[in-house]
């Protein structure tokens, strides 16, 4: 990772800077600016954001992002694709960001510089997020005894009047068996769901009995009792997060192991 940097340049000082070590190869390099920045925007709409000191980023694909001080999301941005020039005036750094489709156009002026860089970064990964309730819907799927001994699951997102049911199976004696699941804490709201999905197979099913079964890394008790009143079961299921990582399997072998051990328990 190749990195300059120059602190507390004057626009002339930046200028020249941004000459050397990044105008030419800007879609190899990022460049991050430090400043005392007027940001003017036209497009869909129009907007002035008044002078403060920000962080400007300038991607190697174009994008645009402004950010004040506080807050997640930028207060102004220009999408990837976008064109970007420089140039002092009045001994101010100027900079101009447009794109076509649609048409709008950025100007961020800088009265004053804290910091400006550049990098040259490498950064193929992509986002893998586990730890999400269709990670439990498949652990389950896999591990069906973690449930129950004898449990099989046979059918996934199973679709009935009140909504869709997360799994569908049988358990050790033949009976249907109706699994709701949460991420998080179960609620009465989930009872009551749970309740209507086992009702609604009951209407499908010549079996008199329908299981339901509440998963939840944690169930209250004012669920519990609630449940039982119902003729529910829970099950407290603590979650397993999952990420490769250099001493595990490979992003793509991790992402077809989870995809064929779904596909195989659910057949």
């Amino acid at each position: 990772m190749l990195t300059s940097t120059i602190v507390d340049p004057s626009a002339a000082d930046a200028n020249e800077f941004l000459e050397k070590h990044y105008k030419s190869k800007a879609d190899k390099q990022m460049l991050l600016v430090l400043g005392d920045c007027l940001v003017d925007y036209q497009g869909r709409a129009r907007s002035l954001l008044d002078w403060g000191e920000r962080l400007v980023l300038i991607k190697q694909d174009g994008t645009v992002i402004v950010h004040q001080p506080v807050m997640r999301e930028p207060v102004n941005w220009q999408p990837a694709g976008s064109n970007t020039t420089f140039r002092v005036h009045d001994n101010q750094l100027i900079v101009r960001s447009w794109h076509n489709k649609p048409p709008e156009k950025m100007a961020i002026t800088f009265r004053g510089l804290k910091l400006v860089a550049t990098s040259s970064l490498k950064d193929r990964a992509s986002l893998v997020i586990a730890g999400m309730e269709a990670d439990v819907v498949n652990q389950i799927i896999c591990e069906p005894d973690m449930l129950e001994e004898g449990l099989r699951i046979s059918k996934r997102e199973k679709p009935v009047k009140s909504g869709m049911i997360d799994l569908f199976g049988y358990d050790v004696d033949h009976t249907p068996v109706v699994i709701e699941v949460k991420r998080s804490i179960a609620t009465i709201s989930a009872v009551h769901q749970l309740r209507m999905y086992v009702s609604d197979v009951k209407k499908d099913v010549k079996e008199a009995n329908v299981r339901g079964i509440l998963c939840a890394p944690r169930v209250p008790d004012m669920v519990k009792n609630l449940l039982s009143d119902y003729g529910l079961e829970w099950r407290e299921v603590a979650r397993t997060v999952v990420l490769p990582d250099d001493h595990q399997k490979t992003l793509s072998e991790f992402l077809k192991e989870k995809k064929m051990c779904t596909i195989e328990s659910v057949a």
